[in-house]
């Protein structure tokens, strides 16, 4: 089933719930129950370990400056190695303490429409996942496949189609691309955790689902905002619920779109947010 269609063409997000997919929580119990198998994602840590080695520049002597510029800061670079080693304790079991706070895993289809509300969909091997270069975000990651229970569940297909329909009833699109993400953020600790540390941005895709959430458990924060262009109007600011998502157009469009970080909302105690996300890109239709 695809999303209702939207009253306006103009290009806005919408707000939207499962049940408008045809689809039941079972669904959210479903991507719920592999949420604790998913891999932690080490890129984080290298991002803030980085980040954090940015703010004592200042201290860093000639050659501790030229290996922070070569290295990207994983655990198994040699460079980074040599680096830490090289800085002084305190700073260096800083940088240590820093652990990951998001798992995540990947999964791409291709998706091909053969009739009225009827996809055939076509899940890949490749995890690589590219976007555009922006302030906090590589272009190219590899991330960990989805599992193979999620992959090929009728109710992850019905969702994919159900959001395939709605883009064709938008766009006319026969074929799309799909990159479906699972990303669970942990936030456990005094400092915020950010479920998309690139701020606000656009992913690079056609259609996106910036967010649906599964599970929302013991967190403050995490509203979603969509703008018109990078310094333009708030068009929707939302803290989405489990079982809500937001759909609407991205590359091309005037849409960019943000969450804010996730904190505890009781100190001392784990508290996380679940979603699962897609980036689409229309793909040229095959001939019959």
């Amino acid at each position: 089933m695809p999303l209702p269609r939207a009253t306006e063409q103009r290009a806005r997000p919408r707000v939207f719930r499962i049940e408008q997919l045809g689809l039941t929580t079972d669904f959210l119990t479903l991507l719920a129950s592999h949420a604790d198998a998913l891999p932690w994602d080490t890129w984080d840590v290298a991002r803030r370990r980085r980040q954090r080695l940015e703010r004592y520049r200042s201290v860093l002597d000639s050659q501790q400056r030229a290996a922070l510029e070569q290295c990207h800061g994983d655990a198994d670079d040699p460079s980074w190695t040599a680096l830490l080693d090289s800085l002084p304790s305190l700073l260096r079991e800083g940088l240590l303490r820093i652990g990951p706070h998001r798992r995540r895993s990947l999964r791409k289809y291709t998706l091909h429409r053969h009739g009225h509300q009827c996809w055939q969909l076509q899940p890949l091997v490749d995890t690589r996942f590219e976007q555009p270069a922006v302030a906090g975000r590589t272009p190219v990651r590899v991330f960990a496949p989805m599992a193979t229970a999620l992959t090929y569940h009728p109710d992850m297909l019905r969702f994919l189609s159900g959001i395939a329909e709605t883009i064709h009833l938008r766009c006319g699109a026969t074929a799309v691309a799909m990159a479906v993400h699972q990303m669970l953020t942990v936030a456990d600790g005094a400092q915020p955790a950010e479920p998309a540390p690139e701020g606000l941005h656009q992913d690079g895709a056609d259609y996106i689902v910036s967010a649906l959430v599964v599970r929302r458990r013991g967190v403050n924060g995490g509203v979603s905002r969509v703008q018109r262009g990078s310094v333009g109007p708030v068009l929707l600011e939302r803290e989405l619920q489990e079982g809500e998502g937001i759909f609407q157009p991205d590359a091309g469009s005037p849409l960019w779109h943000e969450v804010t970080p996730l904190r505890a909302a009781v100190p001392g105690q784990v508290g996380e947010r679940l979603i699962l996300g897609i980036d689409a890109h229309v793909l040229p239709a095959t001939p019959a």
